[in-house]
């Protein structure tokens, strides 16, 4: 009689445990809004949001405790558009990342579909990307600093904070038969934030980036090719062999929530081949220089400002453009929020198709002008 209960007392208690030794969370963001620009592909447009700023999504975040000290971990975040109900991220599942992986006192060992450190360190703390999203990006986000592109089958090591540093690889292999070089792409960044000082620096390097990130299915083989950019600023280097991005920011705290801080990127493309999209050969190089300042005026209220010139140089054309952002957010609550932005970019010279530089706010669409304005009205939600 006592071994048929046995069973009976022992499984529940087992269950108990492990529900206590582990936790799934659902987390997410949803945010709508309106939009208005003054010129997209030629005329004025009102219109919805469509994730411009902190992309709507929804995730699963879990942990398991596996004893002395390890913790198994996981994250599978999927990114749609609220206004239509469908999916971001090219149609992918779980677009914004889908990674597991083990957490000691040594640090964090991940693998899947994940961030890189460009946007963790430099982008979400420092530059105006973490405040604006997309419009706060520089030239359709070439430096990744918003997430333009997530690393596909990744392996990502992030250490323990060492007396306020941290450092951050990152390594993807191609994957591709024989050719240990096709498609590869690596990462090394190193993060400080102790006090009001925080900065980053990161450096990547990415073979084949028209294929290994930003999503072609074939590469540029010949004068067929399709440039799967969209944004004209550098659409036309994407034929390119390499691109290796260098970013470096420091920002300075002050008050209660205030934040000014210095970015620094240069996106170098290499090798490129000219075909009907992309009418380049050589290397191209992109730098941005942005400062931006934040401050909560009332706990309710924050104000920001931003100020970004990128430059754009390739053999015989180069291209300047100069953006503004500048807006409140005033919160509702600790999860609820309203935005209310004003963008303005100018652009000069030749651009990497070879025509005339137009202005390009983050993802909005090229004005047909050497300017485009834009104004956002943001209704926002976390859980």
């Amino acid at each position: 009689m006592k071994t048929k209960l046995l069973p009976l007392i022992i499984f529940p208690a087992l269950a108990s445990v492990a529900h206590a030794q582990s936790s799934v969370t659902l987390y997410g963001i949803i945010n709508e809004g309106i939009n208005y620009i003054n010129n997209q592909s030629g005329g004025s447009v009102i219109g919805m949001v469509k994730g411009q700023t902190n992309g709507s999504r929804w995730g699963l975040r879990g942990t398991e405790d596996l004893g002395g000290g390890m913790k198994a971990i996981f994250d599978l975040e999927n990114g749609f558009d609220a206004s239509a109900g469908t999916l971001s991220q090219g149609g992918r599942l779980f677009g914004r990342s889908a990674w597991m992986g083990l957490q000691t006192q040594y640090g964090r060992l991940t693998m899947g579909r994940q961030y890189d450190a460009m946007h963790d360190d430099i982008g979400e703390r420092l530059a105006a990307t973490g405040i604006w999203a997309w419009v706060g990006s520089h030239q359709g986000d070439f430096d990744n600093l918003n997430a333009n592109f997530r690393w596909d089958n990744s392996i990502r090591y992030i250490s323990p904070m060492f007396a306020g540093f941290k450092f951050d690889g990152v390594f993807a292999p191609g994957g591709a038969p024989g050719n240990f070089a096709t498609n590869r792409r690596y990462q090394l960044a190193m993060s400080y934030d102790s006090g009001p000082i925080l900065g980053a620096i990161a450096y990547e390097n990415i073979n084949d980036p028209a294929v290994s990130v930003y999503d072609s299915a074939v590469g540029p083989t010949d004068r067929t090719f399709k440039s799967p950019g969209k944004s004209p600023s550098f659409s036309g280097f994407q034929s390119a062999n390499n691109q290796a991005i260098f970013g470096a920011g420091i920002g300075y705290r002050f008050g209660t929530g205030g934040q000014v801080s210095l970015v620094y990127t240069r996106t170098v493309f290499s090798d490129m081949l000219r075909t009907s999209t992309t009418p380049n050969t050589g290397s191209a190089t992109l730098s941005s220089y942005e400062g931006n300042i934040r401050y909560r005026i009332v706990p309710t209220l924050m104000v920001a400002a931003a100020y970004d010139y990128t430059t754009v140089r390739a053999p015989g054309r180069a291209a300047h453009y100069s953006q503004v952002n500048f807006g409140p957010d005033y919160f509702l609550s600790k999860a609820t929020d309203i935005q209310l932005s004003g963008i303005w970019q100018h652009a000069t010279g030749i651009d990497s198709t070879g025509k005339a530089a137009v202005a390009t706010i983050g993802s909005l669409g090229a004005s047909t002008t050497p300017t485009q304005i834009a104004v956002k009205l943001l209704l926002r939600h976390r859980f």
